[in-house]
């Protein structure tokens, strides 16, 4: 079958490799639709992440099942399915509190990076990861369950309430994502964005969307009543700074983003005296079954996946949806936000 499949070091290979088979009587052979592209897998091709080599990249798949084992009971040929990609051990001291992403053995069911993932032909998985799709819910809106799971459980840990005023930080996928989820949620949802295709994208999601240099302390006090954001989110991962400039007291701070070469300082003091919480909230415990149900209620969802490109064309693909040549580093026009591959 051809897959995308991790060589090296910023290399990864649109090839032939063996088609997977049941090897267990509780899987599930799922003939793979499309795969969203994750801030994840964008980060294993510019060689921030690493990922196994001969490793099949790719996490979010949706597809229809073609197979299933002798003791599975909840799925048929023909489903419409999706992948849930946090898996774990099972058996550690996390697995037991439900705390799935944190498990002692994480590293070994990393789906797409240690595991092989979804930019595939085809998929085999435990029936315990895989999740049926409403026959009412698009092919592209079931590609952002998943993200919209961990976006919820930042949410629901940083207790978002009615009154709250949120900003966020960045208006990729995960931003815009953010800020949809916000909308339904908060009382004023404000975005930043330097990229004018997103920056556009992102205003017909929230109330304002700003230029980051633009979003000075008078304009937040100006459209927020005098006040600092209750709730910040940055889903750039290098954006901390600014958020603890524009936090009010007793807000709460996420970093969402993922950038492991990013810093920050602050004063301790600064933190204790205004109340502020910084909120490490970004994993997904088991939250496919609330954001198949949360996506009832977000028709825009659909939407999200701005681009689709077929599985061969993946450089084309990622190349738009960074901004820049993977090859050269020659400076790209951003024209996605979610992109999905499609076979």
């Amino acid at each position: 079958m051809k897959a995308l499949v991790y060589q090296d070091l910023k290399q990864v290979a649109y090839q032939d490799i063996d088609e997977p088979n049941i090897q267990k009587p509780n899987q599930i052979k799922v003939k793979i639709y499309g795969s969203g592209i994750c801030g994840t897998d964008l980060n294993i091709v510019k060689g921030k992440v690493p990922a196994n080599k001969g490793t099949v990249i790719g996490h979010e798949g949706v597809g229809t099942v073609v197979e299933v084992g002798d003791e599975v009971r909840g799925f048929k040929v023909g489903d419409r399915v999706l992948v849930d990609p946090t898996q774990s051990c099972g058996t550690c001291s996390y697995c037991r509190e439900g705390l799935f992403i944190y498990c002692e053995n994480f590293d070994d069911y990393q789906v797409g990076m240690t595991t092989h993932g979804t930019f595939a032909e085809y998929f085999v998985g435990d029936e315990k990861y895989i999740y049926s799709i409403p026959d009412s819910m698009s092919w592209e809106t079931a590609m952002m369950i998943e993200p919209l799971g961990c976006v919820l459980q930042t949410f629901m840990k940083a207790g978002v309430k009615p009154s709250d005023s949120v900003l966020v930080l960045g208006s990729g996928a995960i931003g815009s994502l953010c800020q949809l989820v916000s909308k339904r949620l908060a009382r004023l949802t404000v975005g930043t964005e330097v990229d004018p295709y997103r920056k556009e994208f992102a205003s017909g999601i929230s109330d304002h969307v700003f230029y980051p240099q633009d979003l000075t302390l008078d304009k937040v006090y100006e459209i927020n009543n005098n006040k600092k954001f209750d709730l910040i989110v940055d889903a750039v991962g290098n954006q901390l700074h600014v958020g603890f400039e524009l936090i009010a007291k007793g807000g709460r701070i996420i970093p969402m983003g993922y950038d492991d070469s990013y810093e920050v300082t602050f004063k301790s003091t600064a933190v204790i005296n205004d109340g502020i919480s910084i909120i490490g909230a970004v994993a997904n415990h088991s939250m496919i079954s609330t954001a198949l149900k949360f996506a009832q209620s977000i028709p825009e969802l659909e939407q999200m996946v701005t681009a689709k490109e077929l599985l061969s064309d993946y450089e084309q693909a990622f190349n738009g949806t960074i901004g820049y040549n993977l090859r050269t580093g020659e400076t790209l026009p951003m024209n996605s936000v979610k992109t999905a591959l499609i076979l």
